[in-house]
């Protein structure tokens, strides 16, 4: 029964760290990308800074409930 909920739950932070994985802008496009847009290479963080803390949760959520999958299914 807890074994059901939990693998419920990996399935479904799984889903949603691929997702968020997917969301982000890779930090660095190349040199010569960063020369043409003539951005600043030390600039804000805004949205990709919430992202990148999502992304740290669902990490420990994915390897918490993998460690309690494990626990679990040694003991049934």
């Amino acid at each position: 029964m807890i074994l059901n909920l939990f693998l419920a739950l990996f399935a479904l932070v799984c889903v949603a760290l691929v997702f968020f994985v997917l969301l982000q802008v890779p930090k660095q496009a190349g040199l010569s990308a960063s020369m043409a847009s003539g951005g600043s290479l030390l600039g804000g963080r805004g949205v990709e800074g919430g992202l990148v803390r999502v992304t740290s949760v669902l990490g420990g959520f994915f390897m918490l409930l993998a460690l309690l999958i494990n626990f679990v299914s040694q003991r049934i």
